[in-house]
């Protein structure tokens, strides 16, 4: 087994109606720390979410080495593929995942466009997926793999469309602008924190991805995000 196939492996995972190119900036940096990355792309405007599983799964199967454990980040609706893929390969050796901002039990955002006609026609079709009673959220079982989860709390940017509309969709519910605070959290995640960033952005902030690497290598994040409100009410 060659030097190549020892190193610890990631694959990275982006978020609907973006690219691999969105997940860049921590691939290298992720490269950089000497992990082997897999960032592929997929299209999330024409197919639904098993159709996106679909392809990724012989993406990913043909990429990893099985006997080496395996890690994952996903932002947004990627961490819901990496779900997927993970109920579909109980054989993989499986290392830690993070998610960034990811709907677990969807988001009302999806269901307040799909239900105004200047947005349905124009959002991707797995739009129907994320919202909170379908039957891909009500479904797709939880990892069976040690998860973290980090959220933001960043309401509104101005060249958001849909966090113009945030506010409305979710009764000003606590959240990222796309996410409610409440959505982002599994029942089988080992930690959570929130970070003060927008869903559109957080891939991109340097504090965020510490917080990634201290949880692929500990297993934990460190203190300096972890919640103190009440999230029972969030």
């Amino acid at each position: 087994m060659n030097e190549k196939s020892l190193a610890p492996q990631v694959v990275l995972l982006h978020g609907m109606m973006r690219s691999s190119l969105s997940m860049g900036k921590l691939s290298k940096h992720l490269s950089s720390l000497g992990y082997r990355v897999f960032n592929p792309g997929y299209n999330s405007m024409l197919n639904n979410y098993q159709q996106i599983l679909d392809g990724l799964d012989k993406k990913v199967t043909n990429w990893i080495d099985p006997l080496v454990p395996v890690y994952f980040v996903g932002h947004s609706f990627g961490g819901l593929l990496i779900r997927g893929l993970l109920s579909r390969h109980p054989e993989w050796t499986k290392g830690r995942c993070v998610m960034l901002g990811t709907p677990n039990k969807g988001s009302k955002v999806a269901s307040f466009m799909l239900s105004h006609w200047w947005y349905k026609y124009f959002v991707p079709k797995v739009t129907a997926d994320l919202k909170p009673d379908s039957e891909m959220i009500k479904t797709l079982p939880e990892p069976d793999i040690e998860t973290g989860i980090i959220a933001g709390n960043v309401k509104y940017s101005i060249i958001i469309p849909a966090s113009w509309y945030y506010k409305k969709a979710t009764d000003d519910a606590p959240g990222d602008g796309i996410v409610e605070l409440s959505t982002t959290r599994c029942d089988t995640m080992a930690d959570f924190i929130i970070m003060p960033l927008h869903h559109s952005f957080m891939m991109w902030d340097k504090d965020l991805l510490e917080q990634v690497v201290h949880f692929l290598e500990q297993g934990s994040f460190t203190d300096e995000y972890k919640p103190v409100e009440d999230l029972s009410r969030v």
